[in-house]
């Protein structure tokens, strides 16, 4: 686990946070988050970047739809209720599928 206020390079952070390092510099270049030189690399305080990127994810309704969507995917349900679906889901989630 990484100290509140790590700086890690940038690349690194991206992979943490799920997002693209073009994503991070579109938001250094509004202000979310300061991109620092260290020697040769780029680095970023990667709880910034984990916070936009969590926002970004809350914003985007699609991303919940597309979850599930996902972990349905392959459900053996019977009878497709909505009840059923989400017991299966649930069931993936929980690792008992």
């Amino acid at each position: 686990m990484q100290p509140t206020n790590a700086t890690v390079p940038i690349l690194d952070a991206a992979h943490q946070a799920g997002v693209d390092v073009d994503q991070i510099r579109r938001w250094a270049a509004i202000g979310g988050v300061e991109i620092q030189r260290r020697g040769g690399a780029e680095v970023v305080l990667v709880d910034q970047v984990m916070a936009l990127a969590a926002s970004a994810r809350r914003r985007d309704p699609s991303i919940g739809r597309d979850a599930l969507r996902a972990r349905l995917a392959d459900a053996k349900v019977e009878n497709a209720r909505i009840a059923d679906l989400q017991r299966a889901a649930r069931d993936r989630v929980d690792g008992t599928s």
